[in-house]
């Protein structure tokens, strides 16, 4: 088993505790260059660096995984109490901190969140608002990057709950060490992921 078998197995079991659902996994170049996404789908061969896609068979060299924040939404809202404590971005935009003109206490009072309302997001107090991050992450002793990580954080808790190790939504990894190329291409299946949240009404059941 290579490196980045190894590296991607040990990143999952590294990750198991913060994120209950299971993986989606999606092929990858070996270098890291694309994911075998979108127009690169059907691809055999990495179009950058011309690496083969797969070892022997259909077997992928190496893969990314991801999480579905839908599913973690769902378990979220599910739950009456953790519900409540989901209303924060309603209750704190109704509020008169949130009318008050001369500060701002919360990402809600920024105007990029305002110019969104005013083309016709976040009417519903059911929306969710999430912030995005990802970065190169070392989590083993190799001192480089083992692995890119997009990390959302949901907005409708609290600031105090946010970046609480509980409440952290880990969507996606992209194994490394080597940078991305593409970054689009790996970001594409989280983004249709979110997409299927427009509409979607996350008290259903699983």
């Amino acid at each position: 088993m290579n490196f980045f078998n190894v590296s991607l197995h040990r990143l999952q079991k590294a990750l198991e505790r913060l994120v209950p659902s299971e993986p989606i996994l999606i092929d990858c170049c070996i270098n890291s260059c694309v994911a075998f996404t979108k127009e690169y789908e059907a691809l055999e061969y990495c179009p950058i660096c011309e690496r083969p896609r797969y070892k022997t068979g259909r077997t992928a060299q190496k893969q990314a995984a991801y999480w579905s924040p839908i599913f973690s939404l769902r378990m979220q809202y599910q739950d009456k109490n953790r519900a409540e404590t989901l209303r924060y971005r309603q209750n704190y935009t109704e509020s008169s901190r949130y009318t008050a003109r001369d500060r701002i206490a919360d990402v809600f009072d920024g105007m990029r969140y305002k110019s969104l309302i005013n083309s016709g997001f976040f009417l519903d107090p059911r929306d969710v608002a999430l912030i995005g991050s990802t970065d190169g992450y070392q989590i083993f002793r190799q001192k480089r990057n083992d692995c890119w990580i997009v990390l959302l954080l949901n907005a409708n808790l609290p600031p105090s709950e946010r970046v609480k190790k509980d409440n952290l939504m880990i969507s996606a990894m992209f194994p490394g060490p080597k940078q991305l190329k593409d970054m689009n291409s790996f970001l594409w299946p989280l983004i249709q992921e979110l997409k299927k949240l427009e509409g979607t009404h996350l008290s259903k059941p699983l």
